[in-house]
């Protein structure tokens, strides 16, 4: 006998589906949509309007960036992906540096790929 049998019921059958089911970011998709928004603003910005204002629309751009990879992460955890400490730095990066969002939606699809292979389901 399985230890599995003693502890049959509505939590165990959730759990089985759970880890059946496939694995998405929730702000994924959104992430090249709104860089590229951000990097049309700051173009016209920064040709139009001067430096400053330019720096004002690359601080908000990356604060939301940052935003937007720190819930896309989170939903990835809740979802059994462990990040462990490159999620610190992704999103510290994504503060920081210019083509980081773009980074982060390339390596998240290689991330969700290879744990939709390991569960079995297609993408």
């Amino acid at each position: 006998m399985s230890t599995d049998e003693y502890r049959r019921g509505r939590a165990v059958e959730r759990e089985r589906k759970k880890r059946n089911r496939a694995v998405s970011g929730r702000y994924r998709g959104v992430i090249p949509v709104i860089y590229g928004i951000g990097l049309i603003i700051f173009l016209g910005a920064s040709l139009f309007i001067g430096p400053e204002s330019a720096f004002a629309v690359y601080l908000v751009t990356h604060l939301f960036y940052a935003g937007l990879i720190r819930g896309d992460i989170k939903s990835l955890r809740k979802q059994d992906i462990d990040w462990g400490f490159s999620r610190h730095a992704w999103f510290g990066a994504a503060l920081t540096l210019p083509f980081v969002a773009p980074a982060y939606y390339l390596y998240s699809r290689r991330v969700i790929h290879r744990e939709n292979q390991s569960r079995g389901v297609v993408d």
